[in-house]
């Protein structure tokens, strides 16, 4: 240990006598460490983070698969979830839950739309969470007609009730409902994630024979002996026999099992891993950097190491020393790293994208610097520091003593092999930031086309409410209710000063709200029970097209004469238009909307533009637009087309709609441009952090070229003076360095092209429009690669061309 010490002080010793030096490889340290700490908070956050479950790794989510209908995962009916829980020999248990949206007006100041859960009972034991009060359901409560009973969040029992300790057994309002509630849940427990509130699923009892209906997301945990691959084998054989036993409602449909962690972390896994990777290359980079400097710092001592081993030091002892730098180094660039990362979290919250309808994404709320991120920022310093002063403590340990003393006070001369290495490093640090370059060009690229997409619609000035009208207040049986009170609010919202036109919709483009309408064509041959053509079903009201810009291709528009007590009528997209009348006329065709006891007759009059409701990079669906006047729809997005800002009516058009309904509350609030930017959000931020990194690693390479080309013009001084005074003119003096460092850009822009190709493959999921191996990315960084390096060699050969012949012939 007193040797220990004793190596520590000298080291910092030495570290304080070469300030420059030390305050560039503690800030490249810094980068490096920083950056990979930054970005494994957010990793740790939404994937490492332990779950509040039972044993989380035997939880898996069991989705339905239908390939044909373009559906990766789907809910499943209740006759397939009462299938499968009876005969699956794979599972401890199973259990169900659907989505529900709940408008609750106990405690607040006004009326809130919150996100909540139907769980049947056994759902909590399947996670294996337990309340932080009370209970959660029991038997006898999820039944058709059982008690009202509720679970709460925390966030919401905080939010709504002041975290009330007395609030078990108390009585909220849910909808035009009393619950009691029975518990509140911990606030670790975010199961679906923004859900609020779980009431009792209560499946009746016909549901054991509904094969039709797909609502139902369906939880299960693996018994102790079950491979995630076994149970995957024998649900996908139970799928498929009952495929075969029920062809008409599940032909074709298999079935996906994923693990609970990765159903959570959802979409982001891919960007976050992807990043993740890319500063790595920026510590591997920062390490080459680093250890070039200290194969410059190691030259430059070789008389002190040589007199040192020729007093008695042996090559272990200085391979400790020169360690106990390196480390020392680390360490503070680690801890600079530490404090880096921590001012980010706060800048890394900002761009997570928490409110993306269309994706699923965790909601992350804080990015906390725990006891594993200082494990992993420990252990990347110690191993940073080892693998960057590794080879310059060998290299200084291994010195010809009799060699270096016989220099006498000449400057050491690095052999070729050292110049070599050194050069390989500096390849490297380009090849590496080239590989960053090309993933950041591409996703620039891509996000840039995205932005330019055409979504079917102008979202500029629009302003959207999405309300969900309450059932009991808008009853099914009693269609003119909800119809009078969306047409109120429309003619209020269009009476708003500033306000071109107003309309409302059933599912906002972009929200990830659907449903789909089957219905077969008049004249055409009905096709196999199950089979039939479907789309997007979209109910608006007249002016919804001219609200959001949506050209009318054929046809006609929805008018106030498509009243309730007119025949029913349609429009369809021009996709539905190309897929099922190939180039004819549908205009006049009719479509039956029922079945062949209870026809529902709808001719098709007009055919509209296309929209990508799921965003521009997502595949066109097939949309059928139907009157609001002509089908009850309990979901209505209203929308609103500005003369200018749409923020500035946002106030004028709240009051507008709680003219007619003053207990109505809003899911959601949000210009269409505000409603776009999120749908690619996503992409936006690992557009912004990939660009961030490889222009910090284009920066490290470009101080690592000049390092090596500015020590390299000091050591052959003497020679660029010989030349000099043997006629050697100043261009070619110039011509001699820049050489020397463009050879070398071009090797690592060489290695970098062929690194990229393989890597890119890795981005494909990310990119629109833009193929991994995009030529004009390609070309534009490896100018842009060359044009840095150029100028990072410069500097030296500047200096170099500046030598006095004289001067250099006596350099010593």
């Amino acid at each position: 240990m007193g040797t220990l010490m004793q190596d520590i002080r000298f080291a910092i010793r030495m570290l304080m006598k070469e300030p420059g030096f030390t305050a560039v490889a503690v800030l490249t340290l810094a980068l490096g460490i920083g950056a990979n700490t930054a970005i494994f908070s957010v990793v740790n956050t939404v994937l490492l983070a332990p779950l509040a479950y039972k044993d989380p790794g035997r939880l898996v989510m069991i989705w339905g698969n239908i390939p044909q209908e373009g559906s990766e995962v789907s809910p499943v009916s209740p006759a397939v979830f009462v299938t499968w829980k009876a005969e699956n020999h794979v599972f401890e248990e199973m259990a169900a839950s659907s989505d529900d949206l709940d408008t609750i007006t106990s405690g607040g100041d006004e009326p809130e739309m919150v996100v909540g859960y139907d769980f049947s009972a056994d759902y909590f034991h399947v996670i294996g969470t337990t309340p932080e009060l009370g209970r959660t359901f029991l038997p006898e409560e999820d039944r058709p007609g059982g008690p009202h009973v509720a679970v709460l969040s925390d966030k919401i029992w905080r939010r709504r009730f002041n975290a009330d300790s007395g609030i078990i057994g108390k009585t909220i309002q849910l909808g035009n409902s009393p619950y009691t509630v029975v518990g509140v849940m911990p606030p670790n427990f975010r199961y679906p994630d923004k859900v609020e509130i779980w009431t009792p699923l209560a499946l009746p009892a016909s549901a054991s024979s509904d094969w039709k209906n797909r609502y139902l997301r369906v939880l299960a945990r693996l018994k102790p002996d079950v491979t995630l691959a076994q149970a995957q084998a024998q649900m996908s054989a139970l799928a498929e026999r009952i495929a075969h036993e029920h062809p008409d409602t599940n032909s074709g449909e298999g079935v996906i099992l994923k693990p609970i962690h990765q159903e959570i972390a959802g979409d982001i896994r891919t960007p976050l891993l992807v990043l993740f990777g890319a500063v790595g290359f920026v510590l591997l980079i920062s390490c080459v950097n680093v250890a070039n400097l200290l194969l410059a710092r190691a030259a430059a001592r070789e008389r002190e190491i040589a007199v040192r081993t020729a007093l008695g030091a042996g090559r272990l002892r200085l391979l400790r020393q020169m360690l106990t730098e390196s480390l020392l180094l680390s360490l503070a660039g680690g801890a600079a790293g530490l404090l880096l990362a921590y001012s980010c979290t706060g800048f890394l919250l900002s761009l997570f994208p928490n409110n993306i309808a269309n994706l699923s994404i965790p909601t992350v709320e804080t990015i906390p610097v725990d006891a594993r991120v200082l494990v992993f920022t420990i252990a990347a310093t110690l191993l940073t520091g080892l693998i960057f002063g590794l080879v310059p403590a060998l290299r200084s340990s291994g010195l010809d003593v009799n060699q270096t003393l016989k220099e006498s006070g000449r400057l050491p001369m690095a052999g070729s092999r050292e110049r070599r290495f050194r050069s390989a490093l500096v390849v490297a640090e380009i090849a590496l930031s080239f590989v960053l370059l090309i993933g950041a060009g591409l996703l620039i690229r891509s996000f840039s086309r995205l932005g330019r997409g055409d979504l079917g619609f102008r979202p500029e000035n629009v302003l959207a409410l999405e309300a969900f009208p309450s059932p009991a207040k808008y009853p099914a049986n009693e269609p003119e209710r909800l119809r009078a009170y969306v047409e109120r609010s429309v003619e209020n919202l269009r009476a708003i000063p500033g306000v071109d036109s107003a309309g409302a919709i059933n599912f906002l483009p972009l929200t990830g709200f659907w449903g789909q309408q089957e219905f077969t064509i008049e004249g055409r041959p009905a096709p196999p029970k199950g089979q039939e053509p479907k789309a997007d079903n979209r109910v608006v009201t007249p002016d919804y097209f001219k609200t959001m810009a949506i050209p009318l291709q054929r046809g006609r528009a929805f008018t106030s004469a498509d009243g309730p007590n007119s025949p029913h009528v349609a429009i369809i997209s021009a996709l539905l238009a190309r897929r099922l009348w190939n180039g004819e006329d549908p205009v006049g065709r009719r479509l039956n909307l029922g079945d062949t006891e209870k026809p529902d007759w709808t001719e098709i009059v007009g055919v509209v533009g296309d929209v990508h409701s799921f965003g521009v990079e997502k595949d066109l669906h097939d949309d059928l637009y139907r009157p609001f006047a002509q089908v009850y729809f309990p979901i209505v997005a209203f929308t609103v087309r500005a003369k200018g800002d749409p923020a500035g009516i946002i106030a004028a058009a709240k009051s507008a709609i709680w003219t007619v309904n003053p207990e109505q509350p809003f899911y959601k609030i949000i210009s269409m441009d505000a409603l776009a930017a999120e749908s690619i959000a996503l992409r936006r931020v690992s557009m912004l952090l990939l660009a961030v990194f490889s222009n910090i690693a284009l920066l490290l390479a470009a101080i690592g070229i000049y390092g090596v080309l500015s020590y390299a013009v000091v050591q052959r001084t003497h020679e660029i003076g010989i030349r000099a005074a043997l006629g050697a003119q100043r261009r070619d003096v110039l011509r001699l360095v820049l050489g020397d460092g463009m050879r070398l850009a071009l090797i690592g822009v060489g290695l970098g092209i062929t690194a990229s190709l393989a890597l890119t493959r890795l981005l494909v999921s990310l990119l629109y429009g833009v193929a991994a191996t995009d030529p004009l990315t390609f070309a534009g960084v490896a100018a842009l690669a060359t044009c840095t390096t150029l100028a990072a060699c410069y500097i030296p050969a500047r200096r170099a061309m500046r030598v006095d012949p004289m001067t250099a012939l006596r350099y010593e």
